[in-house]
């Protein structure tokens, strides 16, 4: 496609945006336009303003802008189309050539031929705005010939002036009472209201801007001074200001400037989504940016051409938000579906004007992170000794503190370990009072011996973060937290054991059945002492043998026998087992008095294990 165009030089040259240069020397501008004429030529004598020099006399650089643009018709292509294309082309390019905010470069390369000027244009760059170039006209030829489609536009630089000249003036006086207003608001304590004004005043000056650059580039008068503009926005500038940090800001009219902010950069006939909007890198929410999110997306979409939905929408609404020095920072963005930010607004705001009413500013525990090294783990005693049989009544209490005051809610990973074997875990969360404690019991804890109670605080818990997070790691990092480790011994129960075996009605100078009974009690981890006064528990073991009959080739004995356990303590009877009549033979009586001791013995060992085991302690 080319760009045929009246130029001035014949040389390479770049095009330098929003200067007179540009206007009076290329005559290459287009249009975005409120009111449009099209002629289309008939077939027949072709228009004049095909011929360069004469378009120069009838459309003069001082009074016009015109372009002239063609391009030949292929096969099976339609003139309609063809002229729709040209025309969008001159379009963008007029808007990059006018907008010096956007930044665009164009190329252009001149050759002769034919004593006609063609240029060809290259265009690398788009705007999201658009000029108006008020009362822009254009006309339409075709040669049939040649093949040629062409489209020539112009426009009265006077009328553009005059137009643009009365949009500054107006949005002068429009911003004075917009200002006026806006302290009016504040003086009142309405900052929803000033809210509103001040984005209707940004509004305002968007659109004098590119008014007042248009004019900058035609060199014409723009109907107030630079200085006065300069200081309208300045006032703007101290409202905004003044509702951001002077007095009280609510959440409700935070999202109210958020949302405003936003709306300035995006376009309308939008769907948009809520996101997440986090603390730091963390992932995670709280009370206050979930309100404020929520609340700046109902504002947006409460705007016009803006609509609420679900996944997938054109842009999603999320961010997020830190503290620090006692200031804290948000950033919003509305973002595409590919991930690109479209529009994004930051802020940073002294924590103390916030009002942030029930809602939390952190997530939840979030307040501990810069002083989780602080909080202190303490129990009651350096060591431990805890007898086995009283591990449930005496459990192990890790309080939770920072500073001398109590915290509740502290989730504690709690270890007993002996060796490097991991005895027992639990996550134990400290109560009202700030503690927790740590239950035993002889199911988890079999044997006597040596251990290493190990306290530490949950992070992951803590934070309800994965252990993998790197947020949670580099604080954990900064602020290590507590570890705390204290010996237990756990004590086997102390039992004295109290014999009376009788063979024959006289006293047995070796106890059979207490040495059985020892063994079963020791296997069971119990340990035995000599004084009744330093034992936990007594067994106390009764037996007597008796003679039966008698035959030529052998005697009889009779055992009757009981085995009873008290815990001293609470003066219980723990186990109770008694035998009768079980019955020796042999060729003596005291062969058969033995034999059934042999006997009793190996009904009571077994008995006592089971039930201490499985039934008792």
């Amino acid at each position: 496609m080319t760009v045929i165009q009246n130029l001035s030089r014949r040389y390479p040259f770049r095009i330098i945006h929003n200067s007179k240069f540009i206007i009076q020397h290329f005559l290459s501008v287009f249009f975005i336009f409120s009111s449009i004429y099209v002629a289309q030529a008939q077939r027949g004598k072709a228009p004049k303003w095909l011929d360069p020099y004469q378009r120069q006399i009838d459309y003069p650089a001082g009074d016009y802008l015109t372009g002239l643009s063609s391009e030949k018709i292929k096969r099976k292509k339609g003139i309609a189309g063809l002229y729709k294309q040209l025309n969008q082309l001159s379009r963008n390019q007029v808007i990059e050539a006018i907008r010096v905010e956007v930044l665009a470069e164009t190329q252009m390369n001149i050759s002769i031929v034919n004593t006609r000027a063609s240029e060809q244009l290259t265009q690398n760059s788009f705007s999201k705005s658009e000029a108006e170039l008020v009362g822009l006209k254009f006309e339409n030829y075709y040669d049939r010939r040649q093949k040629l489609a062409y489209s020539f536009s112009y426009v009265s630089i006077p009328e553009l002036a005059a137009y643009h000249r009365k949009m500054v003036t107006s949005g002068r006086d429009e911003l004075k009472r917009n200002i006026r207003e806006a302290n009016t608001s504040l003086a009142e304590a309405n900052k929803q209201s000033a809210i509103w004004l001040i984005y209707e005043s940004q509004m305002v000056l968007r659109k004098m801007e590119k008014s007042m650059k248009l004019l900058a580039a035609l060199g014409k008068d723009m109907g107030a001074g630079l200085g006065e503009v300069q200081a309208l926005k300045s006032a703007v500038e101290k409202l905004t200001d003044q509702v951001l940090t002077e007095g009280r800001l609510s959440v409700p009219e935070l999202s109210s400037y958020l949302a405003c902010q936003l709306k300035l950069q995006i376009e309308t006939d939008l769907v948009l989504c809520p996101g997440t909007l986090t603390y730091g890198e963390s992932g995670k929410e709280s009370a206050f940016s979930q309100a404020l999110k929520i609340q700046s997306l109902n504002k947006l979409t409460e705007m016009e051409g803006l609509n609420r939905g679900e996944a997938p929408c054109d842009f999603t609404l999320q961010g997020f938000f830190n503290e620090a020095n006692k200031q804290f920072f948000i950033t919003l963005n509305l973002t595409s579906q590919a991930g690109k930010s479209v529009a994004g607004i930051s802020i940073k705001l002294p924590l103390e004007v916030m009002s942030f009413g029930d809602l939390s500013f952190l997530p939840t525990n979030f307040q501990y992170l810069r002083v989780l090294s602080e909080i202190k783990l303490v129990t009651k005693e350096e060591a431990y000794a805890i007898k086995k049989s009283e591990l449930f009544d005496y459990p192990i209490v890790v309080s939770a503190s920072r500073g001398g005051r109590l915290l509740s809610d502290i989730p504690l990973k709690l270890l007993l370990r002996k060796g490097n074997r991991v005895v027992k875990e639990e996550l134990i969360t400290t109560g009202p009072y700030g503690k927790a404690s740590f239950l035993l019991n002889t199911e988890e804890v079999k044997r006597s011996g040596d251990y290493v109670l190990t306290a530490s605080i949950d992070s992951e818990a803590f934070f309800d973060l994965p252990a993998e997070s790197e947020f949670l790691q580099k604080w954990v990092q900064a602020q290590p937290p507590e570890r705390l480790e204290r010996p237990v011994s756990i004590l086997a129960p102390n039992v004295f054991v109290s014999s009376k075996e009788r063979s024959m009605g006289e006293e047995r100078s070796l106890p059979i059945l207490a040495a059985a009974v020892k063994k079963e009690l020791a296997e069971l981890d119990y340990q035995f002492v000599a004084e009744a006064e330093a034992a936990d528990f007594i067994v106390e073991i009764n037996a007597i043998t008796r003679r039966g009959q008698q035959t030529d080739i052998a005697r009889f004995a009779y055992l009757d026998a009981t085995v009873a356990m008290h815990d001293l303590k609470s003066g219980k009877e723990v186990y109770k087992y008694a035998v009768s009549n079980v019955k020796g033979a042999g060729g003596s009586f005291h062969v058969a008095e033995s034999k059934a001791y042999e006997k009793a013995k190996g009904m009571i060992a077994k008995d006592l294990s089971f039930q201490l085991e499985f039934g008792g302690r």
